[in-house]
């Protein structure tokens, strides 16, 4: 038994439990995430196209992680650089379930400071805020909790460390998707029973969880790093001039600030030096994450036409989620020893491959085989799975191999801005495909485009970007990096 565990987890330290609570914590927020899919739809009037808009301003805050991982680095507050913050972020958490709380329970008085739809969006904003600070934290830390000296204050083998440091990594890929798991089905078959008001309450108990990790975790001493201003400055400008925008009725607003975004990004990364190996893959990752997906259309036409209801809906993110932990640990070794070029080539491949049988359904492939829409979804869902969060496995290991000491939670967020960005083009696509193949609550007749134009990207455009920047370059494995 003991040997199955080393296997499959390695040589785990009882140190990690409480930075792997944060992660644990992240991943579970989903929990509420069926029954605010559902009531978004019953309840709010929002547009497909504007639910891709809120998508996209709502990924912002993911973007300019830069400014938090200076502040995490460089601003001691109360003489922390590490819980203070976690519990900052777990306020702002609180607070957007609160507004979600009353808004499902139809306070009047919270009416009085806007529209539902308005303060929706400032829910989700100050959630992911909350997130955002949390998970910057999370990634400083940790490389922050595998030791650097033996007991007997030796300096450990560099190569032991740069295992324990993507040993740490992969653990907290660990700890967010089996909180995914766990909550996942819960959370449909939950909401299938309780309402929204109360499915919100009950999600409240995830900043309890991060809260409680960094109350307890264990941290490295580490060095204050001066504030570089073009960073925390640059960051701080770009953020008012986010804000600025979402409040002014600028036409092109979203296209504005992601190019901008781009450009700040860019530079950031340019100044701090990160390897030039390591910004081909991010490059390639990036575009990997920024094909466009096809809307909450698609999403209300299962629940309208196909009955997907929402039971059926956490079941199938229960067998997702499982699966894909269980792919985590299957593909470990694998992905982290074979190049990205290879690792990303075969996961844009087999993720086409696998979307197939969802457009089949609007095309009645169902029909054709005389078993019913669900058996298919399930079908998909088991074998599709475990390809869900592998593409960040080596840019993350990469990241840790290559950070200075001390500047863990700027690299991490400099390079994790770069993809969330990635994220925000994907809301932007999305937008523009909304706009050109229009969907309504109950007219659907443009769903199998959407489906069919979102896989023909989806494949093209990662296998063109692999080509020019990974395979031209002979990009090393995550294995092989070296500091």
């Amino acid at each position: 038994m003991q040997k199955l565990a080393q296997r499959l987890f390695g040589n785990f330290r009882a140190r990690y439990i409480p930075l792997l609570m944060v992660y644990f914590a992240y991943g579970a927020s989903g929990f509420s995430s069926i029954a605010e899919s559902f009531w978004v739809k019953e309840e709010l009037k929002l547009s497909v196209v504007a639910l891709a808009v809120i998508g996209f301003w709502v990924g912002i805050p993911w973007t300019i992680k830069m400014i938090f991982g200076q502040c995490v680095d460089s601003i001691r507050i109360f003489g922390s650089g590490r819980r203070i913050y976690i519990f900052f972020g777990a306020s702002l958490l609180i607070a957007g379930q609160l507004i979600l709380i009353g808004l499902a329970s139809k306070m009047p008085w919270l009416l009085q400071f806007g529209s539902p739809e308005k303060l929706f969006f400032l829910a989700a904003i100050l959630s992911v805020l909350g997130f955002v600070i949390q998970d910057v934290v999370a990634d400083a830390m940790s490389t922050e909790v595998v030791e650097r000296k033996n007991p007997d204050g030796t300096p450990r083998d560099e190569n032991a460390i740069n295992a324990e440091l993507t040993q740490v990594q992969w653990l907290g890929r660990v700890a967010l998707m089996t909180a995914g798991m766990a909550v996942a089905g819960l959370g449909g078959w939950l909401a299938q029973v309780l309402s929204y008001p109360q499915m919100f309450t009950i999600a409240l108990f995830v900043p309890i969880l991060s809260v409680t990790g960094a109350i307890c975790v264990r941290l490295n001493p580490i060095p204050r790093s001066p504030i570089n201003w073009k960073i925390l400055g640059g960051g701080l400008l770009f953020g008012a001039l986010v804000v600025a925008l979402n409040l002014s009725d600028i036409a092109g607003a979203e296209e504005i600030v992601f190019v901008v975004s781009l450009c700040v990004i860019a530079g950031l990364i340019w100044q701090v030096g990160i390897q030039w190996s390591l910004a081909l893959a991010a490059i390639a990752i990036f575009m990997f994450r920024a094909t466009p997906g096809t809307g909450a259309g698609v999403g209300w036409w299962m629940i309208d036409v196909l009955g997907f209801d929402k039971a059926f809906q956490g079941t199938l993110s229960q067998i997702g989620s499982l699966l894909a932990l269980a792919g985590l640990f299957l593909f470990r070794k694998y992905i982290t020893e074979r190049p990205v070029a290879f690792t990303l080539t075969w996961l844009t491949i087999a993720g086409a491959i696998l979307s197939l049988p969802t457009i089949g359904l609007f095309y009645g492939v169902h029909d054709w085989l005389g078993v019913s829409a669900r058996t298919v979804a399930l079908v998909d869902t088991t074998i599709s799975a475990p390809l869900g969060m592998l593409s960040m496995i080596p840019l993350l290991a990469l990241i840790a191999r290559t950070c200075p000491e001390g500047k863990a939670g700027t690299w991490f967020a400099l390079m994790a801005s770069l993809m969330n960005l990635a994220l925000s083009a994907s809301a932007l696509g999305t937008k523009y495909l909304n706009q050109m193949f229009p969907v309504e609550r109950g007219d659907y007749h443009n769903v199998g485009l959407l489906l069919i134009i979102s896989w023909s990207i989806g494949l093209v455009v990662p296998l063109v970007a692999i080509y020019f920047f990974l395979r031209k370059f002979k990009m090393p494995s995550a294995i092989q990096m070296t500091a």
